[in-house]
């Protein structure tokens, strides 16, 4: 009887507390889910909040919509600048900030296998940004010549330049032609530089600037001296406050996403556009195929990890695993619920003898 009677006590009391559980699930379920989106919020937040303070510049990404910059014009490289690519950019933090051409070839200073910074500016003739090379830092003189410091750095072998006279010099003031040799991504085109086209009311200096894969289509004919005709931007000088930034690595390919849906004069008027390189396209499709099987092959791995290699590893003795044991009081672990046993006051039954 007694027997019975604690069964049906123990059933009564499970009954009255499985409802209980179930109801303080749904309120834990909530709470959980908010924490998570909670925590996911502020990771986004940190992540935005480093790269701006890395950048300096909002938005630190630009999408690549031509090809100027490329090298070569059917196929897309790592390392460098490609139709479609999204580019991080730094601010120029000031004067000296950037590293021209000629400044880069003197010290041996690359990006995006070249010499030099490549930096994205303002038109006061177009809202769209332009990134290109940064070739030439100049400082224009009222006679119509320029001054070209950097070239300093450079053995006389590699350069020659022209006077107002039309006379061969090389020095590094008051010209008004200077020849490069040995330029491009190939190092093969030799361009001369007409330094006092850039010579207008208002202007005290500047950057000239060039697309890398310009200097080849543009030197076609001859590549040194580069002929038919200049490669390099002569429809502007870019000011010192023209500059938004310096290009600081790519994410390749992504770009193309928003050129897709977003399509501009350059590119792209659908998937596939030959405007970008093919193997872009391809590699973006192999990419975005990869991004969505990443969490089942994790979750998969996850599992082999658990059945098959978590079982052979040994076991490690971690030091706070071992405290935890320690501080714990021996003996068998009891029901909380269950009331101890009264102790029997006749002690245990002798040996050969039972009990009542």
């Amino acid at each position: 009887m007694e027997f019975i009677t604690g069964l049906s006590f123990i059933e009564g009391r499970m009954a009255r507390e499985l409802p209980r559980k179930a109801e303080d699930e749904e309120p834990n379920f909530w709470k959980g889910l908010a924490r998570d989106l909670l925590v996911a919020a502020i990771v986004v937040v940190l992540v935005l909040v480093a790269i701006y303070a890395y950048a300096g510049v909002w938005p630190p990404l630009v999408v690549v919509e031509s090809s100027s910059m490329q090298h070569g014009g059917q196929e897309s490289f790592i390392g460098v600048i490609d139709t479609g690519d999204m580019v991080f950019q730094q601010a120029a933090s000031g004067p000296g900030s950037v590293i021209t051409y000629l400044e880069g070839r003197a010290t041996g200073y690359q990006t995006y296998s070249d010499f030099g910074d490549v930096i994205i500016f303002r038109r006061a003739s177009n809202p769209t940004p332009v990134i290109h090379r940064a070739i030439l830092h100049i400082v224009l003189n009222a006679d119509g010549t320029a001054d070209v410091p950097a070239l300093a750095g450079l053995p006389e072998s590699e350069w020659e330049g022209s006077d107002s006279f039309g006379q061969v010099t090389h020095n590094t003031t008051s010209l008004r032609y200077v020849t490069i040799h040995g330029m491009g991504y190939a190092r093969d085109l030799g361009i001369t530089f007409d330094l006092g086209a850039f010579a207008t009311p208002g202007r005290t200096e500047g950057y000239i600037t060039m697309g890398d894969n310009n200097a080849y289509l543009y030197c076609s004919v001859s590549r040194d001296p580069c002929r038919p005709s200049p490669p390099y931007d002569q429809g502007w000088l870019v000011r010192p406050g023209d500059i938004i930034g310096r290009a600081r690595g790519e994410l390749p390919w992504f770009g193309l996403l928003k050129l897709v849906f977003s399509p501009t004069e350059s590119c792209c008027t659908g998937w596939g556009d030959r405007e970008a390189p093919k193997n872009s396209w391809d590699l973006l499709l192999a990419s975005m195929l990869f991004l969505i099987a990443l969490p089942f092959l994790l979750e998969y791995a996850s599992r082999g990890w658990t059945k098959y290699v978590s079982p052979r590893m040994p076991k490690i003795a971690w030091p706070w695993r071992r405290r935890r044991v320690e501080g714990a009081t021996p003996g068998a672990s009891r029901d909380p619920a269950k009331p101890p046993a009264p102790e029997s006051s006749e002690g245990p039954p002798k040996e050969g003898s039972s009990g009542p």
